[in-house]
């Protein structure tokens, strides 16, 4: 082969590879930057915690759902994204958007990535809704949004904290399936950084929908969001084999607020106003 046939038949490669991301990325709906942290976050997890499943992610790959899990470490939200191609319906990579502190969604190097991800910043007070009607708004436009009911990293790691009533206001104001998933063995503690240097092996049990229709058609606030968002913690211990762990006894509601203190370290559920 000639150099000038063999520069030629490398141009033409890096066309057609050029051309394959962007059809890709045309495809998937994720914009370039999205598509290959995709790439790079599969081998990352992959290696660095070698990272399994009960089953293939259930997350629909056209329509809405709203995905919840327990929340024992930082690097939780990378568990949940991956594989999430391997679905049923086409192999689509999506964003889901996670809510996150506001401090760490404006940090200089991490912004542009969370930009990408489609995350949503939430003010660590806990008292703004905005955040939690951005969230209904992206489902009621088909979109993927994952939530930590927990409203805070479980340094413990030991069984499933309190839910805030938030998580039930968006399920039920949203109507989108709700997908429980459950993290295990995943590297954690308070540390926003240690997690991501440390080696472990993750397991990720998906679980079916959670049912919520005969909550429809009442409103979403008092006891009723009680009902639902206890359900969801249920089945999402149910789902890990863990027991639900009670926070001194104590209960939230809307008009009363949360009786803790929430910590918005990944992601957070503020507090909602049922309407």
């Amino acid at each position: 082969m000639s150099e000038t046939a063999a520069i030629l038949l490398l141009a033409t490669y890096a066309v057609v590879t050029v051309l394959v991301i962007a059809w890709r990325v045309w495809r998937y709906d994720v914009n370039g930057l999205a598509w290959m942290l995709y790439c790079v976050e599969r081998m990352f997890v992959g290696l660095m915690w070698r990272w399994r499943s009960n089953r293939p992610c259930p997350f629909p790959s056209d329509a809405a759902a709203l995905v919840i899990a327990n929340h024992s470490s930082a690097t939780d939200p990378m568990q949940l994204w991956m594989n999430h191609h391997l679905g049923p319906g086409r192999r689509n990579i999506r964003t889901i958007s996670f809510m996150m502190a506001r401090e760490y969604y404006h940090v200089t190097g991490i912004h542009w990535i969370v930009r990408s991800m489609r995350s949503i910043p939430v003010s660590r007070d806990g008292k703004d809704t905005g955040p939690l009607r951005e969230a209904l708004r992206r489902l009621q436009k088909g979109h993927l949004v994952g939530i930590f009911p927990e409203g805070r990293i479980n340094v413990g790691g030991n069984g499933i904290l309190d839910g805030n009533l938030g998580v039930g206001w968006l399920a039920l104001k949203a109507r989108v399936p709700v997908f429980p998933a459950y993290l295990e063995n995943v590297p954690g503690g308070p540390s926003m950084v240690t997690p991501f240097l440390t080696r472990g092996q993750v397991r990720v049990r998906y679980g079916d929908p959670i049912d919520l229709s005969e909550y429809y058609d009442q409103r979403p606030k008092g006891r009723v969001l009680e009902e639902v968002t206890e359900l969801m913690m249920t089945r999402l211990a149910e789902l890990g084999g863990v027991d639900r762990v009670r926070e001194n006894g104590a209960e939230e509601s809307l008009e009363d607020g949360p009786a803790r203190e929430t910590i918005p370290v990944s992601t957070v559920v503020p507090r909602a106003v049922g309407t």
